[in-house]
């Protein structure tokens, strides 16, 4: 319920939004109800004057470290997360929200930067430590990439699994100007069946954040970094939203990282396009042999 009530923070001082708290005990209901009820009144161009939605927030968060070897036989390590439900209390609170002709349940998920590369850090320290296959990938990572020692390897490996997964997301959403983070509300069902790009496995429904497609159905994402509340205007209005446009300024000379420019770095082991912002960020580009 904290997630919840940070959005609601959030949400409730925005005129487009009512929302309200629910509670089985509170409404004598024989079913689960979700943990929390919106309605979005008034967009522009709207496809309904108003839209009613249950939220539910009752997700566990897992890391794991995930290690592939290509098909060439070079061997990877990539840093993931995934927000896990339990599918039967899924079930449970859709049944009270179709008695009530709401417009759908969304999941509620939180992304935060700081929290995913801290994650990130501690779990590739660890491997570091005790797992040969993980050591090799850093081992080769800090050579390949000319850092001076383990650690600044392993936040750079961090930050770049970041940054691969929310520039996915950000891409499908349609929202490369803002930061990513935040909030996501997402559809379970999407005309009438699983929204694609959500896992059901052994009794849990689960975000697999690689599954980035999934985000192309996302109901409203709120970016608590520039303070911005973005609406899915295909889904809610009747016109979608110009991601030619926001392609168009992205170009060779930024960063993907962080928006910031690159610059040339010379080393006696050769040289590479780094950020301006180093060693806030460790993004680097070597030129193709």
């Amino acid at each position: 319920m904290e997630v919840l009530t940070e959005l609601f923070n959030i949400l409730s001082k925005d005129l487009h939004f009512n929302v309200t708290k629910l509670d089985s005990k509170t409404y004598e209901q024989n079913w689960k109800v979700p943990e929390g009820f919106i309605s979005i009144i008034g967009l522009e161009n709207a496809k309904m004057p108003v839209f009613y939605y249950g939220l539910t927030d009752s997700y566990k968060e897992e890391y794991k470290l995930k290690k592939v070897v290509t098909p060439k036989g070079q061997k990877q390590v990539f840093a993931r997360l995934y927000y896990i439900f339990d599918r039967r209390d899924i079930i449970e609170k859709e049944k009270y929200v179709v008695a009530n002709a709401f417009n759908g349940l969304l999941l509620l998920i939180k992304f935060d930067k700081n929290e995913f590369i801290e994650k990130a850090i501690e779990m590739l320290t660890r491997g570091y430590e005790e797992d040969d296959f993980i050591k090799e990938v850093i081992n080769k990572v800090k050579e390949k990439n000319m850092f001076d020692s383990v650690e600044e390897t392993i936040r750079f490996m961090a930050n770049r699994d970041y940054n691969w997964i929310i520039g996915k997301i950000k891409y499908n959403v349609g929202s490369l100007e803002y930061s990513g983070q935040g909030f996501y509300l997402l559809p379970i069902k999407t005309n009438m069946q699983i929204t694609p790009g959500l896992k059901i496995e052994n009794g849990k429904v689960i975000i697999d954040l690689e599954n980035s497609h999934l985000f192309k159905n996302f109901i409203v994402y709120v970016d608590t970094i520039n303070n911005k509340i973005i609406f899915n205007k295909q889904r809610l209005c009747n016109k979608t939203p110009a991601i030619l446009e926001i392609m168009s300024k992205i170009d060779d000379n930024t960063c993907p990282w962080c928006g910031a420019k690159l610059r040339v770095v010379k080393t006696k082991k050769g040289e590479f396009l780094g950020c301006t912002n180093y060693p806030k960020c460790l993004y680097r580009r070597f030129p193709k042999k």
